[in-house]
């Protein structure tokens, strides 16, 4: 990952309609390059082109999704030296070294690339006609969905951060001052009020053809409801939202089928987005099923910088390349799957049947233990061999084992890999909405997905409390690798608890010689951690137009 040097250039990423020529390399114009911003919106065509630019704008978040949430929370472990691994510094929270962390640099910049290609076709789709009537109300809907998406992102990641809803100069940038939470989440809630209330159940171009790959009105419900649920909990704990909340997640389970009038429905299952087995849950992940089990979902392809860029994230080294793939995936944080819960819940003594068989059916597809030869220094890390996350990671072993066509010569180096990533699940949906009514009303949706996996149900006999943990657990395990339990844990303010406690267990049964580094890291999570700083280019632009984060 490259940082862009000019301090122009990191301020006119939120200047720039960067969607012509640098959101998406899908686009095939004649010269992308000489398109000039006047002469771009001015046919039906043009816009639709402008349109997938933005949603090309979404490419690298599954980076950030894994490497600023998933990597950070209790789910992994990253054992490399910060000075060696910029993932380290976000999952070891070292403040020194984030002020300068590529990774929080690109993180920034590339969702501000998104907000201005979407603010320069919102400024611009009004101004031609089109075949079909609404066309013009739909790509604006779809456009302030993504912006929202973004600057939910955004605010998760950062608390304070600029917003704009319409195209800048460059003197307008650099004068643009940082709004507080609750002004960010504001302009978030109205362009998905927008979105809601303008998208249709499917979405379609301006030709009228269908197109599954992009936001529809469940989308928009799914994604406000999470909205909603975030802002409910810790730091702005809004009084107003998880009633909000239960509201638009209401929405997207009442046209599954899950709920009808307000209750759910006993003995129901989803209409759609579900996987009515464990076997078809581990056939989903794979490119074969994109875009149909998921809400909502970040596209991919099978050609050069047109794939997935987290699945090389996701394995540890290139110790097994040639038994699970020929490409080179040596470029992530060398983070390891938790032991002390995620492994032990599918690998643990009461967690398998007599011939060692996870009883977790969700296994295949959520880590890999295989007992390998390990590099590290790490006793308790050794013995997890080669750990890693195949969700993402369609490797050969994986494919043959469920039956699907060998791929591994067309994975030509780590950036081909074809599997979508989920942005809204209807899983998530079903849990969030779990704990925010609680266990009268919720108890049925967590045993659709618990039951799912395990061959049994909660008893009704539970107490609320240990209800929630349990809807908690299963979020843990059901979206594993998807980065949603780092923004769980800071809406429940229980990251501070729940990282000290993880780095601590390492510390008491790693090798002694290397137990200080764990303490050393427990001692650097604080209340602050919650947000990642502003990145220090960007507060260079101007003395005093931002203000930086808490304990950075």
């Amino acid at each position: 990952m490259k940082k862009i040097s000019s301090i122009y250039k990191v301020m006119a990423v939120i200047v720039m309609a960067v969607l012509i020529t640098g959101c998406q390399d899908t686009l095939t114009t004649d010269s992308q390059s000489s398109l000039m911003k006047d002469k771009f919106y001015t046919t039906q065509g043009n816009m639709d082109r402008a349109l997938i630019g933005v949603y090309g704008c979404l490419k690298p978040f599954s980076t950030y999704y894994f490497a600023m949430s998933e990597n950070r929370s209790d789910n992994m472990l990253n054992i490399t030296e910060s000075k060696k691994n910029e993932y380290a510094d976000c999952a070891q929270f070292n403040s020194t070294g984030l002020l300068n962390d590529n990774i929080v640099y690109n993180c920034w910049a590339d969702h501000y690339a998104l907000i201005a290609a979407a603010n320069g076709l919102l400024a611009n789709v009004n101004n031609i006609s089109y075949t079909r009537e609404g066309t013009a109300t739909q790509y604006s809907a779809e456009a302030r969905f993504l912006r929202a998406l973004a600057y939910f992102d955004l605010v998760r990641y950062f608390g304070r951060v600029p917003v704009s809803t319409q195209e800048l100069t460059v003197e307008e940038a650099f004068n643009l001052k940082q709004s507080e939470p609750a002004q960010v989440y504001e302009q978030i809630v109205e362009d998905l009020t927008y979105a809601e209330e303008n998208l249709a159940d499917e979405a379609k171009d301006y030709t009228g053809a269908t197109r599954a790959e992009r936001a529809t009105k469940t989308a928009a419900q799914a994604l406000l409801g999470k909205v909603y649920m975030q802002m409910a909990g810790y730091p702005l704990y809004d009084a107003t939202a998880k009633d909000k909340a239960k509201e638009y997640l209401g929405k997207v389970l009442t046209t599954v089928g899950l709920l009808s009038g307000g209750n759910v429905v006993a003995g129901a299952t989803p209409s759609k987005y579900w996987a009515l087995d464990a076997d078809e849950w581990n056939n989903m992940w794979f490119h074969e099923n994109d875009n149909r089990y998921f809400i909502f979902e970040i596209q991919y392809a099978c050609s050069k910088n047109q794939g997935n860029p987290m699945t090389p994230l996701t394995h540890k080294s290139e110790s097994s390349k040639t038994k699970f793939c020929n490409a080179n995936l040596v470029v992530g944080p060398h983070a390891y799957v938790e032991r002390s819960f995620v492994a032990n819940h599918f690998v643990g003594a009461d967690n398998v049947d007599e011939e060692g068989i996870p009883l977790d059916k969700r296994y295949p597809n959520s880590i890999n233990l295989i007992p390998e030869s390990s590099s590290s220094d790490d006793d308790i890390i050794a013995s997890d061999g080669d750990a890693f996350m195949p969700k993402f990671f369609e490797h050969k072993v994986k494919r043959s084992t469920y039956g699907y066509a060998d791929m591994d010569d067309q994975i030509v180096d780590r950036t081909y890999w074809p599997q979508n990533f989920p942005i809204l699940r209807l899983e998530d949906v079903m849990l969030l909405y779990a704990e925010c009514v609680g266990k009268a009303e919720g108890l049925p949706l967590l045993n659709l997905i618990h039951s799912r996996a395990m061959d049994y149900s909660y008893p009704s006999s539970l107490s609320e409390s240990r209800f929630q943990q349990y809807v908690m657990e299963e979020r843990r395990i059901e979206l594993l690798g998807e980065g949603h339990r780092w923004f769980d844990e800071v809406r429940n303010k229980t990251f501070v608890n729940d990282i000290k406690a993880k780095f601590e267990y390492y510390r008491e049964n790693c090798d002694r010689n290397h137990s200080p580094k764990y303490s050393v890291y427990a001692n650097q999570v604080t209340v602050n951690g919650r947000y990642y700083p502003i990145p220090l280019s960007q507060m260079q632009v101007r003395d005093g137009l931002y203000t930086q984060n808490d304990g950075y």
